[in-house]
């Protein structure tokens, strides 16, 4: 019995291990604070949806990542069965969340055309994060298939991370009732993770090169700082799921460790505590990133390379408008 998926009715009848309900009422306790901290920003911001309604979806859409984190951890740790479904659903979040930070890039900078336009022809260097270290990469010219190549390499990040995710949890669902399942899932689910390692670099590069075509004019709006506030939350949640679920399933950590071996295997149990502790760290970032998406990143002017200032003024039937002011150079 100890290396089966417990539902909740078997958890209420046979018991759980010690730390099980107390990470149910405090883990229920942070996600209902983070809930109304979320309402609060939510109508904070909404009185610019009128006027800037692209660039508050995507603000929105990227804070959400933490109390959606939050609850789907909880629903994962109350229901343990089910933990393999809330992991699917947080990192098919987490992916979108790109296209809406790309899309909050372009808003900054007017709308893709009008970015496009202003940067086009301008020199960039390739050894864009995280590719940092290769300064023998070469210089090119910003041209169309740069803006195709970036966004592609955004793109095959999301596709993979929900097609082959779906595939990964329909796998483990049908593999037995077994943590952790058959030796193909097993494999898979190691392919799968190493693939997706690989093409969250390639996201970021692409999010990178997007970022540095225009990087002095984008400066004084703390991109960079608003993108690793929620993405280090998100690496550090499926880094942990990962490393300590490892540990259980392959037997360095036993259940025998925890001193309790009564009921759930050690890769369970771990993966319970990273729940939790996915949990507190929404706690502590989110008013982080609240910080950084204030409401005063819908009035702040952005400079383009061509010396233009403008005013993004966005409605629902065209992607955006520009009240531009040209600057003497």
């Amino acid at each position: 019995m100890g290396s089966s998926y417990p539902t909740f009715d078997e958890i209420i009848q046979n018991g759980a291990p010690p730390e099980w309900l107390p990470f149910v009422i405090i883990g229920s306790a942070i996600v209902l604070c983070l809930i109304v901290l979320d309402i609060f920003v939510f109508i904070k911001h909404k009185k610019y949806s009128t006027k800037y309604p692209i660039q508050f979806i995507c603000v929105i859409g990227i804070l959400q990542v933490f109390p959606v984190y939050a609850c789907l951890n909880l629903v994962g740790i109350v229901v343990p069965r089910a933990s393999d479904f809330t992991v699917f659903m947080s990192e098919s979040y987490e992916a979108i969340t790109f296209i809406l930070f790309m899309r909050l890039v372009f808003t900054y900078m007017g709308g893709k055309k009008i970015y496009k336009r202003h940067v086009e022809g301008d020199k960039i260097h390739l050894n864009l994060p995280p590719c940092c270290c290769f300064v023998c990469l070469p210089q090119i010219s910003i041209s169309k298939c740069f803006f195709i190549f970036c966004e592609a390499l955004i793109g095959l990040y999301v596709v993979f991370c929900i097609v082959f995710g779906f595939i990964k949890l329909i796998m483990n669902l049908d593999g037995s009732e077994a943590y952790p399942s058959n030796m193909i899932t097993t494999t898979f689910g190691n392919y799968y993770h190493a693939i997706l390692l690989v093409l969250l670099f390639a996201a970021i590069y692409g999010l990178s090169g997007i970022y540095h075509s225009s990087e002095e004019a984008l400066k004084h709006r703390g991109i960079v700082r608003k993108f690793l506030v929620y993405k280090i939350f998100t690496v550090l949640a499926k880094a942990e799921d990962v490393t300590l679920g490892s540990l259980g399933h392959h037997g360095i950590i036993s259940s025998e460790d925890f001193g309790y071996n009564d009921y759930w295997s050690a890769g369970l149990r771990l993966r319970m505590i990273v729940f939790f502790a996915v949990i507190v760290q929404a706690l502590i970032m989110f008013p982080l990133a609240i910080t950084f998406f204030s409401v005063e990143g819908y009035m702040e002017k952005t400079e383009l390379p061509s010396a233009t200032v403008i005013n993004v003024i966005e409605n629902d039937s065209s992607e955006k408008e520009l009240k531009a002011g040209d600057v003497e150079v």
